[in-house]
């Protein structure tokens, strides 16, 4: 099982970590899905070398399109190279059809990282009565926004794998997406079942096996 480390704690270093650990693919049209202030497009310009073109997809600007991703997507099959959703899926009220979307619009990549429900800080926290956060519980006024899913790091790794295989898409690299301050339990995760406990995060390149 690889391991990936974020470089600081604020939500730019994951999409820094998440570039950096697959730095071969970065060519080409790349769909940014549920982009939110475009960290991806800032990692992305970060890097010399990566010749892309950035599309970026949310429900509201500065998204260079404004689409709702529990719908279909507003783009042709393969549209683009590479098809990204961070932390995005879980949010979808289908995300079995949002992650079907992801694969009918890219012609070579998927990328994506999945929140695991079932680590450590969140079992703590559920034991003790405390919120998950803000994405769970049963707030006064109804949220803009919610997780509308709860899984374990070894669902979301079954998920993208059979999943992705319907759609003539297999698993390139997968492994858990560490927090800094996690980092120095990374040797426990060569145990098996001990991602479900430790990693926050799924984090996987799919690759289309027809690729051209």
């Amino acid at each position: 099982m690889n391991t990936f480390v974020c470089t600081t704690r604020e939500e730019s270093g994951k999409f820094r970590t998440v570039v950096d650990a697959f730095p071969d693919i970065w060519r080409g049209r790349v769909l940014d899905a549920g982009c939110r202030s475009g960290l991806l497009k800032t990692a992305l310009e970060g890097h010399r070398g990566f010749d892309v073109r950035y599309t970026g997809v949310d429900l509201q600007l500065p998204a260079q399109v404004v689409a709702d991703l529990n719908q279909t997507f507003p783009f042709v099959d393969r549209a683009f190279d590479i098809a990204v959703a961070l932390d995005v899926l879980e949010h979808t009220d289908d995300l079995h059809a949002a992650f079907d979307e992801l694969c009918r619009v890219t012609k070579k990549y998927v990328v994506l990282t999945l929140p695991n429900g079932y680590e450590l800080k969140g079992r703590i926290k559920f034991v003790f009565g405390l919120p998950l956060s803000g994405k769970y519980g049963l707030p006064v006024e109804a949220p803009r926004d919610r997780h509308r899913w709860l899984f374990s790091f070894t669902e979301a790794r079954e998920f993208v794998r059979v999943r992705g295989a319907r759609h003539g898409f297999c698993v390139k690299k997968e492994g858990c997406l560490l927090g800094p301050q996690r980092a120095r339990l990374r040797t426990c995760l060569t145990t098996p079942g001990l991602a479900d406990l430790i990693s926050p995060w799924y984090l996987a390149l799919l690759g289309r096996s027809d690729a051209r």
